[in-house]
């Protein structure tokens, strides 16, 4: 078992020393909700809550700058 636990150090060491260094970003799987005009309209009669729930996706979306 000596043997194994030598090779262990350095591989731990090796391994702990990878790290992503990439920056995350509020924008990060995010997309702007574009439903067509017929399923706004139908949203928007039958399933009000839905629809606010889109509205602020999309505003929250644009105060982060992740669009227009």
């Amino acid at each position: 078992m000596g043997p194994y636990l030598l090779l262990m150090l350095p591989l731990c060491a090796a391994v702990s020393g990878c790290q992503a260094t990439t920056k995350l970003s509020a924008c990060d799987g995010f997309s702007k909700l574009t439903p067509n005009l017929e399923s706004s309209v139908f949203i928007l009669k039958n399933d009000r809550p839905f629809a606010n729930q889109v509205a602020s996706h999309n505003g929250f979306g644009a105060s982060q700058g992740c669009w227009k």
